[in-house]
């Protein structure tokens, strides 16, 4: 009996042993994720350390000093100047993490970003092909011959491209002083230029070292098999100085049912002060064609289809293409060539800072029968 009994004692030693290693194992499982929820909740407060920006503590620390003292740490990549292929200077590369922050910011800021296809190119002569189809068919019995078809055709797009720059600069003092939230104030500056410098190009950007607007495209009154690949298609509005129900319904319906199938990708674009007037539109039994969303965060809809507004486009006048609706998915490209760098230079102006901020990003359209404009006569 007493063998027995050390036997079970023994056994109940070595449970507990096993259960403790098992406790300690998740309790310290609970604290690192009580730590990470810790400091994504301290996202924002002054001298958080980046953790607003979702930055790991080294990379953050790497980058204060770099906008501080010019101190290049492991998390930082040395950086050449604005040259492709030069021998390292000083200039770092943004940590992905704020460069991913920024471009977050941009998306919701231009509504570009948030409706065309973006993409990252890893070369300057980036070209995109577009399926044109084309291709012809024939019926046949058993032995008839058989003719050559129709091949179908092929489509390049080759976004234009430019370098999209900040050349910020802060006084040494202000960089010194550890209550200055040197993140939050390199993402809100950066993010809201960049915005609506980019938001004005990919609307009306001329291509030239910039990205080519969807506004400066050519424009035809033919439909999608007449047109020229590349030619967006105007319909007429009714009027000069005013957009009524049937201009809205002809836009909509110009765009083939392929295209608007694809709901979660179409869009109406228009101004603040063209949504205005559009707002108070009836169909013939009295109802407003404009519906608010009633969940929060989502845009109002028009005969079904969401509405962005951009202030980039043109408000209802003569000559003016007031409204554009289309699937931007498949209709506007948005090309990434680099990442957001920056070059740091206290020299050229002693007791000040200026960092050169810079990314490289090119646009135009892509398939010319996704996208509508609504034009209005000339009087």
């Amino acid at each position: 009996m007493k063998s027995l009994l050390q036997d079970l004692n023994a056994d109940w030693q070595s449970f507990k042993a096993s259960q403790k290693a098992e406790m300690d194992d998740l309790r310290a499982a609970a604290d690192d994720a009580n730590a990470k929820l810790a400091a994504m909740q301290m996202g924002g407060a002054p001298g958080s350390g980046g953790k607003a920006m979702g930055l790991t503590p080294s990379a953050a620390t790497d980058f204060t000093d770099f906008l501080k003292a010019g101190k290049m740490g492991e998390g930082l990549q040395p950086r050449a100047d604005m040259r492709s292929g030069s021998s390292a200077d000083g200039g770092a590369s943004i940590p992905k993490q704020i460069s991913a922050v920024i471009l977050d910011q941009m998306a919701d800021l231009s509504p570009m970003r948030q409706l065309a296809t973006v993409e990252r190119a890893t070369t300057s002569d980036y070209s995109k092909i577009v399926g044109l189809r084309g291709a012809s068919s024939g019926w046949a019995a058993e032995t008839d011959p058989r003719s050559i078809t129709d091949t179908p055709k092929m489509g390049e797009v080759k976004p234009t491209m430019g370098e999209l720059f900040v050349y910020a600069e802060a006084t040494q003092w202000v960089l010194d002083d550890s209550q200055f939230n040197l993140e939050a104030w390199l993402a809100d500056n950066i993010a809201v230029e960049f915005a609506v410098k980019e938001g004005t190009a990919f609307f009306s950007g001329d291509g030239s070292s910039k990205p080519t607007g969807f506004l400066t495209a050519p424009q035809s009154a033919d439909d999608d098999s007449s047109r020229a690949f590349g030619t967006l298609q105007t319909v007429e509005a009714g009027a000069a100085a005013a957009v009524d129900t049937d201009d809205l319904v002809n836009l909509m319906m110009a765009v083939r049912t392929p295209y608007r199938a694809r709901l979660s990708e179409c869009a109406w674009v228009m101004s603040r002060t063209t949504a205005s007037f559009i707002r108070k539109l009836k169909d013939a039994d009295g109802r407003h064609l404009w519906a608010d969303s009633l969940a929060a965060g989502q845009p109002p809809t028009l005969l079904g289809y969401p509405v962005m507004e951009a202030e980039d486009m043109p408000a209802i006048g003569a000559g003016n293409v007031s409204v554009a609706f289309g699937n931007w998915r498949a209709g506007y490209l948005i090309v990434d060539r680099t990442e957001m760098r920056m070059l740091r230079d206290p020299y050229t102006r002693p007791g000040w800072v200026r960092f050169y901020t810079h990314h490289r990003v090119g646009g135009d359209v892509m398939d010319s029968n996704a996208i509508k404009l609504l034009a209005h006569p000339a009087s």
